[in-house]
């Protein structure tokens, strides 16, 4: 797999981002490789047996900001 960047932000309600989040743990719970659909075409990334996730909740009083991040090394 070549190297590659992908990044995109969209305004949701809270609903349509759980379903987001879903999506995206049905992908990797079907297994390897990790399917996912950006700017409309099909990618596959190879992941391992285990994974690294990273939550990060901040508050400065007006936002609140929630990171999860995955990371992995190539297969």
């Amino acid at each position: 797999m070549s190297d590659f960047k992908h990044k995109e932000q969209e305004r949701l309600s809270g609903r349509h981002a759980a379903e987001r989040l879903i999506d995206i743990a049905y992908a990797l719970s079907a297994g390897p490789p990790l399917k996912l659909r950006v700017d409309g075409e099909l990618i596959s990334v190879p992941i391992p047996d285990e994974l690294l996730l990273e939550r990060e909740l901040t508050s400065n009083g007006e936002h609140v900001q929630l990171e999860l991040e995955l990371t992995w090394s190539r297969p």
